[in-house]
This record gives C-alpha cells, sequence and structure tokens, in this order.
C-alpha cells in the first residue's frame, strides 16, 4: 500500500539537515531568505529525513523503515488562522501525498527539539499555526518534479531536495567507541565513536543519544545527525560535565547511542570531587 493511502503510523520525532531546497513560486516568487509565500502563508524551508527521533516516555529513538522517509516543510503563518492541514500535499507524476495530521503526532504535534508541527496544539487553549507539515513518502523517491501544493499556489521542490528523495537508503557502521572509565563530579568528559557510511550510496546517519545516572534514571540528550557520502567516516563526540550535587559517594553513568541498525553503550564512574 503506497504513503498516500496507508493507515497513519504515529511519527515520534524528527531529525534531519535543512536544504536550500525550493524553486519556482507560488503566489509570488521566493523571498530573498529562500521562503515562499501564497495567501498569507510562507514557506521558509524543506527539510528531508531519512528517520526520524522520537520519544518514548522517558528516551527517544528513530523510527522509520528503510523504505520509507520523510520530508517536512515548514509554514510560516501570517495571522491568527491558517489553512487547514490537509489544505497542502505533496505530489509526483504518479502519486499524491498528504501531511501527516498533527493529532497523529506525539504530545499534539510537539517533536522532539522541532518544536511544534503546523497546526499542532500548544495547550488546551492555545493552538500552534506555525510550524511544519510532516510528509511521509517512499525511499527512494525519484521523480523529475516534486510539488509542494497549497491554497492559492504551488512550487517545485529544487534539485538538491530530489536528489536527496531519489537516492535509496544506506547502511551505517559505529565503531570505536571511547568514553572516561572515571571522571571527578563536574569535571567535563567526552564521549566518541567512529561513524561510517559502509553503504553505496551518500546518506544522513540519524541517531538518539540518551544518558542513564549519575543522578537520573534516564534522560534524553541529543538528537545526531550527520551526512555522509558513500564510504565516508568521521568521528563523533559528546562532551558533557557529569555532577554528583555534593554527594559523597561514587555513582555509575552511562551514554546510549541508538541507530536503526544497532545500539551501543558505554559506562563511567562519577567520583566525588578532590
Amino acid at each position: 500500500m503506497s504513503p498516500s493511502t496507508r493507515s497513519r503510523r504515529e511519527i515520534l520525532g524528527l531529525g534531519g539537515t535543512a536544504l536550500a531546497l525550493l524553486t519556482g513560486c507560488l503566489s509570488e516568487p521566493p523571498s530573498t531568505s529562500g521562503g515562499s509565500a501564497l495567501a498569507g502563508v510562507t514557506v521558509s524551508n524543506v527539510q528531508i529525513v531519512p528517520e526520524v527521533v522520537a520519544l518514548a516516555i522517558d528516551s527517544i529513538g528513530t523510527h522509520g523503515d528503510r523504505d520509507e522517509q520523510f520530508a517536512l516543510v515548514t509554514i510560516l503563518v501570517d495571522g491568527e488562522r491558517g489553512p487547514a492541514v490537509d489544505e497542502f500535499s505533496l505530489s509526483t507524476d504518479e502519486e499524491t501525498f498528504s501531511p501527516t495530521p498533527p493529532d497523529d503526532l506525539p504530545r499534539g504535534g510537539r517533536l522532539w527539539n522541532r518544536g511544534y508541527a503546523y497546526g499542532g496544539r500548544r495547550s488546551e487553549e492555545d493552538r500552534s499555526e506555525s510550524g511544519y507539515l510532516v510528509f511521509q513518502v517512499p525511499n527512494p523517491l525519484g521523480s523529475a518534479e516534486v510539488v509542494f501544493h497549497g491554497p492559492g499556489g504551488q512550487f517545485q521542490l529544487g534539485a538538491s531536495a530530489r536528489e536527496t528523495l531519489a537516492r535509496p537508503p544506506t547502511e551505517f557502521a559505529v565503531s570505536d567507541v571511547t568514553a572516561s572509565e572515571t571522571v571527578e563530579s563536574r569535571e567535563e568528559m567526552t564521549v566518541t565513536a567512529t561513524i561510517e557510511n559502509v553503504g553505496s550510496h551518500d546518506g544522513t546517519f540519524v541517531g538518539a543519544l540518551n544518558r542513564v545516572g549519575p543522578l537520573i534514571a534516564y534522560v534524553p540528550v541529543e538528537r545526531v545527525e550527520i551526512d555522509l557520502s558513500a564510504g565516508e567516516s568521521t568521528t563523533w563526540e559528546h562532551s558533557y560535565n557529569p555532577s554528583l550535587d555534593g554527594g559523597t559517594e561514587s555513582r555509575k553513568m552511562q551514554f546510549k547511542l541508538n541507530w536503526r541498525d544497532g545500539r551501543i553503550s558505554t559506562e563511567t564512574t562519577v567520583e566525588p570531587s578532590s
């Protein structure tokens, strides 16, 4: 079943790299900031992500099958109320995709480190009218034209967006994970790992970093996004200053990095300050 007709699955978070992906115009030419405007709505940017990053109770993780990807279109509304979510769409020569309704996104449409989805609920009294639309599309999605439609106009996504959508999924390997065995309270430590694109196509590594301890059971830390060409590798690092808040007993601390194909974990003992 195609994403245009399949039942909506819960999307738990988003990650990705912003791209200059707009071309053509809606009701007027794109602004100098790279946006395009129509009927009181400005499209400020488009992002293509192979996976989404999700908050699930007390931790974040990555979600998304190898045969799908996500297009995020940021909407800025000039006025109190904007068009309904279902008035927007993304289309190719063969298929039309509707955005995921904000109520199908977690927390009323507030995604991890991404603010609010367009039309998402900030509170019971406040509806967010600016945010991003989430389109779930096949991976790869090869088409000579990919067109964003909204009330009063449309525009074609640029070459960068089409190239990203058309590239097949790739594979990543994580190795050489290091972290301090011990660290004093309030001193900086660094977690490092080598991330390599071991597949045949360029791609974006998407990971979710969580921490356990030293004084908390589980806490989300950051969304990890790294663009790598086929065969390319890089060293990823995360720095942190653990604290025992004046405690006099040593405590264990772990960092856990999850990605689609695996999971790594480090362990460090946090010692009281000298």
